[in-house]
């Protein structure tokens, strides 16, 4: 075998994880038609079931983020725009996460404009959304508003809850270049920073007249919880 033949462990990498990815996938499935034949048995371990749902989601999450900063060191982060419904991606988003959120008791409000449309690569927002409504099912205490709106010539995405909030080292606006979020590692919560490294990552591809879209992370908002906010030009 010659050089040529051989494969850099990167790619290995990165092909073991795709094939990981499509199980997690398919248990996450076979999970979801547990859980509906659970209702409708009144089973006691809904709950249970529920929690596994979300660790699924979480490992598919990050394995997904993985696999697109692969693509991205390997060439240019992709990027597919098109104008979009940003209700409809909003509702969308919301309606797959709903079932896991209302199992918690996690009251879901949508605040957006039914005449709103954006243009944006909807696979790469869709997945940050994705994330962000299933940290809230581990961080919120009852509530979730998911807004969008017009600011300034951007699209303001926006994730608030009523939990503890951020902690002071995931607090950022991705337009500066201080602070060390997004590379902050916890062994006790279990937090790499991976998903807002990838959040910033997919906001700074998205450019529109020399400008980039960005990050801010903050606490406050309208329940006093932590704020997510994603802004593209």
């Amino acid at each position: 075998m010659d050089d040529s033949d051989t494969l850099e462990f990167s790619d290995i990498l990165a092909s073991t994880m795709h094939d990981t990815k499509n199980s997690l996938g398919m248990l996450y499935n076979t999970l979801d038609t547990l859980i509906g034949q659970c209702q409708e048995k009144g089973c006691p371990v809904q709950k249970d079931h529920f929690l596994l749902q979300y660790e699924l989601r979480r490992l598919n999450h990050n394995f997904i983020r993985m696999l697109s900063l692969y693509k991205a060191k390997k060439a240019n982060f992709p990027i597919s725009l098109d104008y979009h419904s940003v209700s409809d991606c909003l509702d969308e988003a919301i309606v797959v996460n709903e079932p896991l959120l209302t199992s918690k008791g996690i009251d879901i409000e949508l605040q957006c404009a039914a005449d709103l449309f954006w243009s944006f690569d909807k696979e790469l927002i869709m997945g940050i959304l994705d994330s962000m409504l299933n940290n809230a099912y581990l961080y919120t205490k009852d509530k979730l508003m998911v807004s969008a709106r017009r600011e300034d010539g951007y699209l303001v995405v926006q994730l608030e809850d009523n939990g503890p909030g951020y902690p002071d080292y995931f607090l950022m606006d991705s337009r500066r270049k201080s602070g060390s979020a997004g590379s902050h590692v916890s062994f006790l919560t279990g937090s790499t920073g991976l998903g807002l490294y990838f959040s910033v990552l997919v906001a700074k591809s998205h450019t529109r007249d020399g400008r980039e879209g960005f990050i801010r992370t903050m606490n406050g908002g309208i329940y006093n919880g932590s704020v997510f906010s994603l802004h593209l030009p």
